[in-house]
This record gives C-alpha cells, sequence and structure tokens, in this order.
C-alpha cells in the first residue's frame, strides 16, 4: 500500500497550479490543505516521514474530492484520487470508525431493511418535526458535531423501488434503458425518479429498473472503506450486467462516475464493458440520443433559471452543455450563467455532517454567486447538491428555488404530446 501512495504522488512537480482551483484552499489559504500540500503529506507517509496523526487524517479528510486538481494538473496527476487512496490506507492501517462499520457493513447493506429503516425515519423526522428551526431537539445537534441550525433533509415514505414496477413499456419504442437511482433519489428526492422515468417514457424509452440494485459505494469508498465499496459495486454489477438495454440511465454525477469509471479505476474491479461503455447522464441522453434541444412552449408561469455544475457530473461524467440547452427551452424566462458554475457547492456526500463549517464557508460563496445570477430557480443534476444550495441560500436570505434538471424538464412537457 505504500508503495501504491509512493507511485501515485511521484510525479507532482509542485508547480502549485492546483492551489488556484482548490475551494478548501481558497477558503483557509493552508498550504497543507491545498492538494499539493496533501500530495507532499501522503508521499510523506509513503516514505515514513510523516505519521498517522490527527492532523493528518484531518488535513486528507477535508478534500472534498470535487477533481478540479485533477483538471488542471499538468503532471496528470490526480491528487483527489491520491487521496482516496490515502484514505483507504487510514482504513487498513487504524480500521473503520464503528459508526460507519455499522452504516456501510451492516445497514446498508440490508436491501429490504435499509429502506424501511429510511421511512421509519422519515414518520420519525415528521412525527417529531425536527426540520422546523425552533425545534428543541435541535439543541443536541451540537453533541454529534452538527450547527443548531442544519438543515435535515427528510426521508421519502416510499422510496422510488416501491413506487415502480422493474419494467415501464411504451409503445413505438425508441430504446430500452436501464435506470440507476442512486440512494438520493430513492430514499430522499424520489421526484427525480418520478421525473427520469416520465421523461424517458414520455420520449417512447422502455425503462427498466433492477429492484437489486443497492447504493454505487461513493460515500464509502469516500471514506477508505475499499473493500465494503467493492461489495455494493459486485452486487450492482450482477443486477445490471445481464440486462439487454441501449443504456444505463443516471440522474446523480456521483452515482454515473461510479459505474462508468470508479468501480474499475479505483476500486480494481472486473466492471463488463456493457455497464461502464453504457453509462450516460439523463440530460446526456435526452440531448445526445433523442435529440431533443426544445421542450415546446413553456407553461403558463415562466420562469429564469440558472445552473450549478454537480462536481462529478461536470469533471467526472464531462457533462456540461446538454442541461444548459434543455433548460434554457425548459424555462421560458431566460438562462443566465452564474460565476463559477462548476466550483464546489461544498456538499459533496457526507461532507456537510462531518465539516459542516467548511462546507458552509464554500457554500457561502456559491449561493453568493447564485444570487447574483438573478435567476428565480437554480438547476443542477445531483441530489447532494440540491441539498447544500437550499441550505445555503436559505441561509442568505434568498428566495430562490432549487431543483434538479430533469424535474424541471418533466414539468415542462408533462401532460403535452411527446413531440411537444
Amino acid at each position: 500500500m505504500l508503495d501504491k501512495l509512493e507511485q501515485i504522488t511521484i510525479s507532482c512537480m509542485k508547480c502549485g497550479n492546483c492551489k488556484s482551483v482548490c475551494p478548501t484552499f481558497r477558503e483557509l489559504g493552508d498550504e497543507g490543505i491545498s492538494p499539493r500540500g496533501r500530495v507532499r503529506l501522503i508521499r510523506g507517509i509513503a516514505s515514513g516521514e510523516v505519521e498517522l496523526s490527527a492532523r493528518y487524517k484531518e488535513l486528507v479528510g477535508t478534500c472534498l474530492n470535487c477533481r478540479a486538481c485533477a483538471d488542471e494538473c499538468p503532471s496528470g496527476i490526480e491528487p483527489n484520487a491520491a487521496v482516496l487512496q490515502a484514505r483507504q490506507h487510514m482504513v487498513l492501517e487504524k480500521g473503520l470508525p464503528a459508526v460507519k462499520r455499522a452504516i456501510f457493513r451492516g445497514a446498508m447493506r440490508g436491501r429490504r431493511l435499509f429502506p424501511a429503516s429510511s421511512k421509519l425515519l422519515g414518520l420519525l423526522q415528521r412525527a417529531s418535526m425536527i426540520g422546523k428551526p425552533g425545534n428543541p431537539l435541535r439543541k443536541a445537534f451540537p453533541w454529534v458535531g452538527l450547527p443548531q441550525d442544519k438543515n435535515i433533509p427528510y426521508f421519502a415514505l416510499k422510496s422510488v423501488l416501491d413506487r415502480f414496477p422493474e419494467v415501464m413499456p411504451v409503445e413505438n419504442r425508441k430504446f430500452r434503458v436501464a435506470y440507476f437511482v442512486g440512494c438520493g433519489a430513492n430514499l430522499i428526492s424520489p421526484e427525480i425518479g418520478n421525473a427520469v422515468v416520465g421523461l424517458l417514457n414520455h420520449y417512447g424509452v422502455e425503462v427498466v429498473i433492477p429492484h437489486k440494485q443497492m447504493c454505487c459505494g461513493t460515500p464509502i469508498f469516500n471514506s477508505g472503506d475499499f473493500e465494503g465499496a467493492a461489495y455494493f459495486a459486485r452486487r450492482n454489477i450482477s443486477a445490471f450486467g445481464r440486462l439487454d438495454v441501449d443504456a444505463i440511465i443516471t440522474a446523480c454525477g456521483s452515482c454515473g462516475l461510479s459505474l462508468k469509471h470508479e468501480w474499475k479505476d479505483l476500486l480494481g474491479l472486473d466492471v463488463p464493458d456493457n455497464i461502464a461503455n453504457k453509462v450516460v447522464d439523463i440530460s446526456e441522453f435526452l440531448v445526445d440520443w433523442l435529440g431533443i434541444t426544445e421542450l415546446g412552449a413553456p407553461g403558463d408561469k415562466p420562469y429564469s433559471v440558472t445552473y450549478h455544475d454537480p462536481c462529478h457530473l461536470a469533471r467526472g461524467m464531462g457533462v456540461r452543455t446538454q442541461p444548459r440547452k434543455l433548460l434554457t427551452s425548459a424555462a421560458g424566462g431566460g438562462y443566465t450563467e452564474m460565476k463559477e458554475a462548476d466550483w464546489c457547492c461544498g456538499g459533496a456526500g457526507a461532507y456537510s455532517v462531518y465539516y459542516p463549517d467548511m462546507s458552509r464557508r464554500i457554500g457561502n460563496t456559491k449561493a453568493e454567486n447564485a444570487a447574483a445570477s438573478g435567476a428565480d430557480v437554480v438547476a443542477t443534476g445531483c441530489p447532494v447538491c440540491i441539498i447544500q444550495l437550499r441550505e445555503m441560500l436559505e441561509r442568505a436570505g434568498s428566495a430562490q428555488k432549487v431543483s434538479h434538471t430533469a424535474c424541471l424538464l418533466w414539468d415542462a412537457v408533462h401532460g403535452k404530446p411527446a413531440g411537444g
């Protein structure tokens, strides 16, 4: 493992180009929290110069894995990937924290128990009204490291997998696709799943949703548990590998990136080409496969829209122009590009739980840029980004709405003939 850490960091030229695009470095200006600094620390671990101290764990842990440094590096190093490997090394040396082990190796592996537990949590959230800002239960939040005014999204009472059968056929079928739902849409924002299935059926696409699918593993390997993430990846490979489909649709950049690249490149798994080569984001599929760029006349209440690029969708899957084309047509009230649209919002999976202060510092900048766009709605292609943006805009006093791109598109075509 130490040899591996040495090899993936040895080519660093120490130029510092990565510092200009790193959200955490911009906020703190600390060399140790920059991509270059992290790479040097990881090399120090490999050579024995650096110990697995609490400070090292913090510096490696605060990386968002936004991949901006990888795009900027002239040496071809991926500092974010080096960080993930360093986290794996820490887990191998120190083990998983008990809470994460209970979640990753226990609760999440129960394919039926996990959604049922999420539903129960949703019921408890609603019964306790924990989402209300003045709820006295929130006084306990600081005990677990959360701000008292932390926005807590409610779990859905009915998951996407419970809402749909495994196959949604259509007449005059153009394509047959599988839909990888992802935990965010499945358990928290099922309206995203409704929109994805609705759009695909609307345009003559048969949808298959394997009910044996599980988490893509992103939150697990981001915590350094590569073995645990591989468990989920293998079960998803089994669920999707035998399907006779033209494409595998995702509506979350992190899920899409895992299926397309990270199961193979990061976890080292043998991923069949009929999975990795078929992964397509919903907006990418609509534009590049179905040729849709005009959604017909907007509804009775046109709105202006801006777009936030999810890190893994833009830099991981290379999807940038397609959502913008579709949103420009759907809104009817004009599209405005926000400043630094592809800078991380600070959501980054569970980052806002592990590092709430840094998450908010980064999120405040994103909220300022979103508000400055003057748009009525902020669209994005990631369930976690939606949660983060809503919280940051609410804290900033902005009245802007936040929605998944697919939901806005579905609203625009729902009730119209397929050609409109």
